[in-house]
């Protein structure tokens, strides 16, 4: 029965993503609806803030095939704010221009397009959950050899090692370069991944829950970053590390950390992913995405649904404790 379920769930957000492709939505209500702009990988990004000036929202417009004239008027762009917009954006590769037809160039994740994702990684975030369970005793080993376990136990700091450490943000650069095989997308001289996301609105959490890295401080000899998923406004303070308990990581740990530990599960994972790789393709274009943005940038972003969506299912398998207000702070050795 719970397959059925699932199915049925999986059967209608199709539907509805079908029908959405189609011109359901109007600019005001685009305007009105919580969209994130998510940049992801790379330290320089576009020369313009999409976040600004409706650009955003103008690009979702323009992916729900939104004639141009609607958008300035509800916008109220003169034709002179409009052609400048849309030079930056093309100029900054973010839109693309054939005759008329203006297109976004970047990948537009809907809460139409949002939900079929999360529903669709849950069988694969199962599997990788399964595999990190087994592979725990050797995870937990390496922790063992780490300074930080004369202070801290593992199941304390498991929010990061199996999550942000052997799936996310120590993780990532293998997924890209043995799984995807290709650079970032190249715009305005810098490779990055660039992405605007509906929020679901489920929580105060960001949108589906979603984990992420975030650096807070750098410099020649230390980092200090925060792992979790509720930087929102509704966590205020949530970046002011001051105030917050930070676990070190010195040198040795710092080595174990981003290369031991990701290095031992990274076989695996990257096993489950090429196995999976006709499915993720197949979601690519069943939704679309091929008309915007390449499988590679898709993907990159589905990654966070389904790391996710695995840290969850461990969450709720009590292999993973949950840390308060879901954020984890810590500074790591910049040379190691």
């Amino acid at each position: 029965m719970k397959i059925l379920n699932t199915l049925m769930t999986v059967l209608a957000v199709t539907i509805l993503v079908s029908c959405s492709s189609k011109n359901n939505r109007t600019v005001d209500d685009i305007l009105n609806s919580p969209f994130r702009v998510y940049q992801i990988s790379g330290f320089q990004g576009p020369n313009i803030d999409i976040n600004k000036d409706s650009l955003a929202q103008f690009l979702v417009a323009l992916h729900y095939d939104i004639p141009l004239s609607d958008i300035e008027n509800e916008l109220n762009w003169s034709a002179e704010t409009s052609e400048k917009n849309i030079d930056a954006l093309i100029e900054n590769r973010l839109l693309e221009k054939d005759g008329d037809d203006l297109q976004p160039a970047l990948g537009i994740f809907t809460l139409e397009r949002g939900k079929l994702m999360e529903l669709k990684a849950r069988n694969v975030a199962n599997e990788i959950a399964d595999s990190v369970y087994s592979r725990l005793p050797e995870i937990m080993a390496i922790h063992d050899e780490a300074h930080i376990s004369q202070r801290h136990d593992f199941r304390e700091l498991s929010l990061f090692y199996l999550s942000n450490v052997v799936l996310d943000n120590f993780q990532i650069r293998q997924v890209e370069e043995a799984f995807l095989n290709q650079e970032r997308p190249l715009r305005n001289g810098s490779r990055y991944y660039l992405g605007i996301v509906e929020d679901d609105l489920a929580g105060n959490t960001e949108p589906y829950g979603m984990y992420g890295n975030m650096g807070l401080f750098w410099s020649d000899s230390i980092g200090i970053s925060v792992y979790g998923n509720t930087r929102t406004s509704s966590n205020p303070g949530w970046d002011n590390y001051d105030d917050m308990y930070i676990h070190v990581f010195d040198e040795h740990d710092t080595e174990l950390i981003t290369r031991t530990m990701p290095d031992l599960f990274f076989p695996t994972l990257l096993d489950i992913l090429n196995r999976n790789r006709p499915d993720f393709e197949a979601t690519y274009q069943e939704l679309n995405f091929d008309e915007e943005i390449s499988f590679e940038e898709f993907f990159i972003f589905w990654y966070h649904w389904i790391y996710t969506e695995a840290t969850d299912v461990l969450i709720a398998r009590d292999i993973i404790q949950e840390t308060q207000n879901e954020m984890f702070y810590y500074q790591v050795a910049v040379y190691f």
